[in-house]
């Protein structure tokens, strides 16, 4: 990446960073007398809020993460560069040091395995609150916690260990009353010490002539610094299951990356924490698919419109309870009944056109647990078609 790219991304950064939360007073806005929208008897299927259940269970472990070998290796390194003689490297929690003797080097690996166990056994525990939090924070879907499936699991008799099939887990969220199963696997969990001494050498030092130049070596040396120390990478499938069909909805691999520092011997809390924000950070890439799958829809309760018309700002029937936040962006639906004939079989039919309308609902700091105050944006003539009685749908999330 060139220099120029790279400061073109820093200042982006600044300017995201740096956007607002729309803010409105809506008692300021004379409430709108003009018609409402009158949906076709065809289209209010439409209106549905669909909000189905859903389950996150089974991520299988298929990774192959050796901790022990990774962090010895490591202090043994550090230690040959720095200890003086021949005496053997290792740490204890919390310290680093020179352990002298066979004692020492079998306690390091006892304690290394240990931590390596604990992680192990709660992997793909981890892993799935990682995306039960998603999904709940998401909105869009009735999320079934841990302890509502562990007691389906003890109602039916069915062992956690043994959901290895695909059918299995379709039967389970059957006897559950759910409508989806996310699943999925942890493929790899990646432990690595990153240092970038050598990579730092002549950044952020100044005199190049450049105060931009200079800016963006003083960031990239920054940058390379929060990087350095343990860096976790995890590897995730991720599945949406239908359970009254059995189909693969959607089907996801994704990474993600998390540095928890420089301690020489990583706990086992550190572990897994970094491990949940590295699995986390690799969902996000995937917020766009899950967030169609699991809309979030209300409609227009009321319209206003400023006292020089040049601004109009909705009512709407969704608000926090269903994932919306001051910012989040809107579709707005208009409606139209279409009456077809077929050109093969002549048969007569009549259908529901939705038609996006070429603006957005923009969620201002005004919002409630069901409700929320949004600012219309568009162009003019765009904005005189949102009327009372639309239907609005959370665009898909970033």
């Amino acid at each position: 990446m060139s220099k120029k790219c790279m400061l073109f991304l820093i200042a982006s950064f600044f300017l995201v960073s740096c956007a607002t939360v729309p803010k409105v007073d809506p008692t300021a806005f004379p409430i709108d007398k003009g018609p409402k929208e009158v949906v076709p008897k065809v289209c209010k299927y439409a209106y549905e809020s669909v909000f189905p259940k859903v389950a996150v269970v089974n991520f299988t472990n298929n990774s192959a993460f050796d901790f022990a070998n990774v962090v010895q290796s490591h202090v043994q390194g550090s230690g040959e560069r720095t200890a003086v003689g021949g005496a053997a490297v290792g740490v204890v929690p919390g310290a680093a040091g020179v352990v002298r003797g066979a004692k020492g080097r079998s306690r390091f690996q006892r304690d290394a395995e240990s931590i390596q166990r604990q992680v192990n056994a709660k992997l793909t525990e981890s892993v799935e609150d990682v995306v039960m939090n998603e999904l709940v924070n998401m909105g869009g879907a009735k999320v079934f916690t841990r302890k509502e499936m562990e007691k389906i699991f003890s109602e039916h008799k069915f062992r956690r260990s043994g959901l290895t099939d695909e059918s299995t887990l379709v039967r389970l969220g059957k006897l559950a009353g759910v409508k989806y199963i996310v699943t999925g696997s942890v493929n790899n969990v990646d432990l690595m010490y990153k240092t970038h001494e050598s990579a730092r050498k002549g950044l952020g030092r100044g005199g190049s002539g450049s105060l931009a130049l200079d800016l963006l070596g003083t960031a990239i040396a920054a940058t390379l610094e929060a990087q350095e120390g343990w860096n976790i990478g995890t590897e995730l499938t991720m599945r949406i299951l239908d359970v009254e069909t059995g189909e693969i909805l959607l089907s996801d691999k994704v990474t993600g990356k998390h540095n928890i520092g420089k301690i020489p011997y990583p706990n086992y809390d550190a572990l897994i924490g970094g491990i949940k924000k590295a699995a986390s950070q690799g969902i996000e890439y995937t917020r766009p698919k899950l967030s169609k799958w699991f809309t979030v829809k209300g409609y227009i309760r009321q319209m206003r419109t400023s006292p020089d018309e040049k601004q109009r700002v909705a009512s709407i029937s969704i608000g926090e309870k269903m994932g919306l936040k001051p910012g989040s962006p809107l579709i707005v639906y208009t409606f139209e009944e279409m009456e077809d004939e077929d050109p093969v079989s002549g048969k007569r039919t009549v259908t529901c056109n939705m038609v996006k309308l070429p603006v957005e609902l923009i969620i201002t700091d005004q919002i409630q647990a069901e409700s929320a105050w949004a600012i219309v944006e568009g162009k003019p003539e765009a904005i005189k078609r949102v009327r009372v009685g639309q239907l609005v749908e959370r665009k898909p999330l970033k």
